[in-house]
């Protein structure tokens, strides 16, 4: 009689147990899809950044410190790789050595992470990259 009343009081649990482990592998495969969509964006941030500050510093020297060019350049480098015109955030020659400083950002598309506010600043990318010019 006694051995029935244990029986009956775990009657159901494997699955839950299994259920929660359902549960925690579907959160770890979400965190993994949002990790490499977040290493993606990263990825074409940095590369945005850095063609863009090396075509303005190209076109900068090419036309002999036409900055609006430049500008121009940067924007179209950007838009190069597949990023909207607004994510070129900064846009700095400077004056002395005519360095291009440009600086992209963009947000990843995430499931969970960019809906979550203390995980939020995980899903933003920025990226500043400066490229030499070799003068006028």
């Amino acid at each position: 009689m006694r051995l029935a009343r244990v029986h009956r009081d775990e009657r159901g649990l494997m699955g839950k147990l299994a259920l929660l482990w359902l549960l925690v592998a579907a959160l770890l495969v979400v965190l993994g899809y949002d990790a490499v969509r977040i290493g993606i964006t990263r990825f074409r941030v940095a590369e945005a950044a850095q063609n863009a500050s090396f075509e303005a510093a190209a076109t900068l020297q090419r036309t002999r410190g036409d900055r609006k060019a430049a500008l121009d350049a940067a924007v179209q480098a950007v838009l190069a790789e597949g990023l909207a015109a607004e994510r070129l955030r900064d846009f700095v020659i400077d004056p002395e050595t005519d360095a291009v400083t440009v600086t992209v950002t963009d947000r990843a598309p995430t499931l969970l992470v960019g809906r979550i506010w203390f995980l939020r600043p995980f899903a933003k990318a920025r990226s500043t990259e400066t490229s030499p010019s070799a003068g006028l």
